[in-house]
């Protein structure tokens, strides 16, 4: 039997409904999917990555994914937590051995870390978040050091280097100094302003709890800006 000729008509029909047809077949990200397709990248990350930022209680925590999602990188309080994909009934769950756990589900989810176990501050809630946290920001901006506190708020950064430049923002940002070039050693920053006070940023390097947020730090940290002296904790963020 010989099948007469397609017409015009019916090839550009069978042609639409073969599109249609492949459209419905390919997957879709929904709520769930550990790395949503349409959040930005870090600048400075691979085709292969992508970098979420989530505000968890007081902490700014970025997440970072591979390209199959297998391996998280938590990025919080000046520094880093890598963590493997578990088992979850939904949502994206990543969690180690040590009690560490980051699990979301859309724009929302939960920290727990395992080294504040029996704290309150032991799970957080997090949301997701436009703004990347002051650490997250210092670590691309190549910032050495930092360090800050409260009552009164304070913070301040030392770039990295032989004499690194050191600047603060004290009294809740109502003064802010520089310091061109410091003197440099394991435990602490000396410098002096352009005006001559004398700046000393002096590190202890043992475990350092926010008071006001709970967040852990790897080190304490001092600051004397002539005779008035600021405590607070801080961390080495490229070591």
């Amino acid at each position: 039997m010989i099948l007469p000729a397609a017409t015009p008509r019916l090839t550009l029909l069978l042609s639409l409904a073969i599109v249609l047809v492949a459209g419905a077949c390919q997957p879709k990200a929904g709520h769930d999917d550990p790395v949503p397709a349409a959040t930005p990248a870090r600048a400075d990350a691979t085709a292969t990555t992508a970098t979420f930022h989530w505000q968890c209680g007081e902490v700014g925590v970025a997440s970072t994914y591979n390209d199959d999602a297998r391996r998280v990188i938590l990025a919080f309080s000046g520094r880093e937590l890598e963590l493997p994909i578990a088992v979850s009934a939904s949502g994206a769950r990543y969690a180690d051995t040590a009690g560490n756990e980051f699990w979301t589900k859309g724009d929302s989810g939960t920290l727990t870390l395992a080294a504040e176990a029996g704290s309150e501050t032991a799970k957080r809630e997090c949301a997701r978040s436009e703004r990347p946290s002051p650490w997250f920001q210092a670590a691309e901006r190549g910032v050495g050091f930092r360090a800050g506190g409260g009552e009164p708020g304070w913070h301040v950064e030392v770039d990295r280097g032989e004499a690194p430049e050191l600047r603060a923002t004290l009294d809740y940002g109502e003064r802010e100094i520089e310091v061109a070039r410091t003197e440099a050693s394991a435990t602490n920053y000396t410098g002096a302003t352009a005006d001559g006070t004398t700046v000393v940023l002096s590190i202890d390097r043992t475990r350092c709890q926010d008071g006001m947020s709970g967040e852990w730090f790897e080190a304490g940290a001092t600051l004397e800006v002539g005779d008035r002296s600021y405590n607070g904790c801080g961390a080495f963020l490229f070591e």
